[in-house]
């Protein structure tokens, strides 16, 4: 763990905030304009017009869009870095423009939205470390990042292969929509095995990872094999032959899954 940082109990707060808003207001602009395509990849759980009108739901995004913005204003202040608080803005143009029109294109909104998971992991670095880098530990802070953005390079590959599952399952609903997702581009079972080889892949780079960076953090080997690796080995294995929505939806939430663990020893790694 690096000690000297500037994310206090309070910091550490707003950040946690300013980066559930933002998230949240993504999937809520996003469920407004999916509407007609949820209705059919998803009509049991259709919340917008159902449950909520359109507008409602539009004042609720700018709410949790607004919360965001002004506590990573507050937060880039408090540690004397405001240059920093142009990150919640893009960040949230960037979500909006994936929702309204970015998402339609092929690979290029599945790329944006892993992109942004991956920022996840680099943004505690960026806001914990940047604004106490000096002379005497450039090297060690270069050092922490350099790690933090090759897990967030991790975490986007796994996004990216779930956000490809995600467009097996909404083929259908995507067609009606207009999107030109890569399912539809080359057809399901193609666009299914591109996803088993890039999982195969990571499942590579893990192994490599294993071996090299963490050989002396037994923790660290344990959940990676188990919680990332052989989970990954089997979604490669069910790619390469399922053509069933229902084994899609279920390869879908083990990547969410995988995910999650991957947030985890991301943690774990940065402070023990």
């Amino acid at each position: 763990m690096v000690t000297g940082t500037a994310l206090d109990l309070t910091n550490a707060i707003l950040l946690i905030v300013s980066t559930a808003m933002l998230v949240a207001g993504g999937n809520v602009i996003n469920d407004i304009l999916d509407v007609t395509t949820d209705k059919i990849n998803k009509p049991n759980k259709i919340i917008v017009q159902k449950h909520i009108t359109e507008k409602n739901a539009f004042s609720f995004y700018v709410i949790l869009t607004v919360i965001a913005v002004i506590s990573g204003f507050i937060l880039a202040n408090r540690i004397g870095k405001p240059i920093l608080a142009s990150i919640f803005i893009i960040v949230a143009f960037l979500l909006y423009s994936y929702a309204n029109q970015v998402k339609k294109m092929v690979l290029v909104g599945n790329i944006l939205i892993s992109f942004m998971v991956g920022l996840v992991v680099v943004i505690t670095g960026i806001f914990d470390l940047f604004p106490v880098i000096n002379e005497e530990n450039r090297a060690l802070f270069v050092a922490v990042m350099q790690q933090l953005v090759w897990i967030a390079s991790i975490a986007f590959v796994l996004n990216l292969i779930r956000e490809m599952i995600k467009d097996c399952v909404d083929v259908s609903g995507d067609k009606v929509a207009g999107r030109n997702s890569l399912p539809i581009l080359l057809g399901r079972s193609r666009a299914s095995k591109i996803a088993a080889v890039i999982s195969l892949l990571v499942v590579l780079g893990l192994g490599t990872a294993v071996v090299t960076v963490f050989i002396n953090q037994e923790y660290m080997i344990y959940l990676i094999v188990f919680g990332l690796m052989g989970p990954l080995m089997y979604v490669s294995i069910r790619l390469w032959s399922t053509t069933v929505n229902k084994e899609f939806t279920t390869l879908s939430t083990i990547m969410k899954i995988v995910l999650v663990i991957g947030l985890i020893a991301v943690y774990l790694n940065y402070n023990l």
